[in-house]
């Protein structure tokens, strides 16, 4: 069998039987018509036990077109996506053991377009981030388990461009850095407390000046 991961075994999910299935100019082929498959697909994973599904896909005329589902192996489900022609369109979701959200990414014709989000197990935000043309563009920021914000970062079409924030956990700023399109201008520190520990400034990302305070 070619294309077939380690401990992975395609079980064709036919009126018939259950086939083996192999692949053939990338596309999934019933052995039982030598045709491109079409229908829904379990991926058994032979190292959880007998007929122990750990992926269940959808196909058309051998190509990925539906929707793929992604289990624990307990059963629960761990993600589901879809596909268009081959190319994964519209809304991924990953969950957790206990079904509750993990991530949430969007995807538009095999890229990641829009927000992208993760999630503590408790359900409060721990990524956000924004996606144009899979480029990261517009405001990128992490939280503590707490709530409060870990950092703070704004792209310019996958470039660092603005203020970059860094939090201390109790929500005071610990670091800022100034960015003109991947390129850092000037750093500056802070205590706990709110006093300024440090300045650095820089040039073509090296440091020309350093104030102690």
């Amino acid at each position: 069998m070619k294309r077939i991961l380690p401990l992975l075994t395609l079980i064709l999910t036919t009126a018939q039987a259950n086939l083996e299935a192999t692949y053939r100019n990338n596309l999934l082929i019933n052995p039982d018509t030598n045709q491109p498959f079409t229908g829904n697909l379990d991926i058994i994973n032979n190292d959880w036990g007998k007929d122990a599904v750990e992926f269940n896909k959808d196909y058309v005329d051998g190509i990925l077109h539906g929707y793929e589902k992604v289990y624990y192996q307990l059963g629960e489900l761990k993600s589901l996506g879809h596909f268009n022609q081959g190319k994964v369109d519209g809304m991924v979701e990953l969950y957790y053991e206990d079904g509750s959200i993990q991530a949430q990414v969007n995807f538009d014709n095999g890229i990641r377009q829009g927000r992208a989000v993760s999630y503590y197990p408790d359900g409060s935000k721990q990524l956000e981030q924004v996606f144009n043309n899979d480029v990261l563009d517009g405001l990128h920021r992490t939280w503590y388990e707490n709530g409060k914000v870990m950092k703070s970062i704004p792209y310019s079409k996958g470039l660092v461009h603005g203020m970059v924030t860094t939090y201390y956990e109790s929500g005071r700023v610990f670091e800022e850095v100034t960015y003109e399109y991947g390129k850092p201008k000037l750093m500056k520190v802070y205590n706990e407390d709110g006093t300024l520990a440090d300045i650095k400034g820089f040039l073509d990302k090296k440091v020309i000046e350093r104030f102690k305070q």
